[in-house]
């Protein structure tokens, strides 16, 4: 990866991680990200088709008093894909 700056949180890394994939690798399709602020979701994310969209959803969460990782990769149309991983996401995090 390239030199940026200190990484403010886990969403500033993934950030950095894609940009530099999409400049390596020039993609077809680009990956894109998506999260909230102090890194606690974050989702990776690309288009294969107007109007479809897929997204490799991680939510950092505690379980019996050890830090833990839950992915999730939900697929389809772009607000349904969008619905589903934030519905799961509070879900996991106890939201709902």
């Amino acid at each position: 990866m390239t030199e940026p700056g200190p990484q403010k949180d886990a969403m500033d890394l993934l950030q950095a991680f894609v940009d530099d994939y999409n400049a390596r690798a020039r993609p077809a399709i680009p990956l894109g990200t998506a999260g909230e602020a102090g890194g606690a979701q974050l989702r990776p994310r690309y288009s294969p088709a107007e109007g479809q969209g897929a997204v490799f959803h991680m939510v950092a969460v505690s379980r019996n008093g050890r830090a833990a990782i839950l992915v999730q990769r939900f697929d389809g149309p772009t607000a349904d894909t969008a619905v589903q991983a934030g519905l799961w996401a509070s879900k996991q995090l106890g939201r709902r």
